[in-house]
Order: structure tokens, then sequence, then C-alpha cells
């Protein structure tokens, strides 16, 4: 009757589970990544949306503002700030956008003479989102 293991038996199943970590490791990295990236964008996106249906249901002007010192996202409404959203802290990205806010007038379009551009890094992976003149949003991701 055996009762233990013997070294060799020991040292090769270290050996393949050391291995399998090995293999597993970079696309854990890799999703990880991908799932950070995707849930700042989506915060963004919410925010987006928030903002422009705030402007829908109130029949007045709202502003999605990007706030780069403090990296973060503000929703704001005749002087009050109705949503906050730490962006960077949270996610751990870079956040920069083509302007610093985008007004959405009471009939649901945006103000502005063009589209603005947020882009969301994070190592080598970038995701963008877009709002038009006609406040439609669009997120492009990897």
């Amino acid at each position: 009757m055996r009762r233990a293991h013997t070294l060799i038996e020991l040292t090769i199943t270290l050996a393949l589970v050391s291995l399998m970590a090995a293999i597993a490791t970079p696309s854990l990295v890799g999703t990880t990544e991908r799932w950070r990236l995707r849930a700042a964008a989506a915060d963004i996106v919410n925010a987006l949306v928030l903002t422009r249906e705030l402007a829908l249901a109130r029949g007045t002007t709202a502003t999605f503002v990007v706030d780069h010192p403090r990296g973060e996202v503000r929703v704001t409404s005749g002087g009050d700030t109705i949503a906050r959203r730490a962006i960077v802290a949270l996610h751990g990205v870079t956040l920069t956008a083509s302007t610093d806010s985008v007004r959405f007038g009471p009939d649901g379009l945006a103000t502005g003479v063009s589209n603005t551009t947020l882009l969301i890094v994070r190592g080598a992976r970038i995701d963008s989102v877009v709002v038009s003149r006609l406040g439609r949003i669009r997120w492009a991701g990897n």
C-alpha cells in the first residue's frame, strides 16, 4: 500500500502547473486590461446618455464636463452637479477629449460646431467615444 508521492512525481506536477500558469498569465492580463477599458468607456457613455436624457426631460440645457485635473466626468444642469464619476482613479485609464464639455439642449442636440471625441487609453489599448452635433453617441472599442 502506497501512502505518498515520490519526489519525481511532485516535481513533474509542479513543473506542469508552472508551465500552465506561465501560458495563461499574459492572456489574463490582456483580458483584465480590456475589461477595465470597456468599463471606463461604458461609464462615459452612460454619463453622456444621462446628460442628454436630463436635458430632454427637464426641457433645459445639461452639460457633460471632462475634468482633466481630477480625472473625472460630471453631469451638470442648472448649476447643480447631477452625477460625478472618477474615471481615471476607478479604471486606471488615461482620458483625453477634443473639448472639455458637451452641452445638450432641450431638444437633445449637442451644441457646438463639431463632433466631440473622447479617447480612453489603458496600456496599448484605446477606445473612443464620439458625440455628434445631432446628439448621437458612438462607442468604438477594440
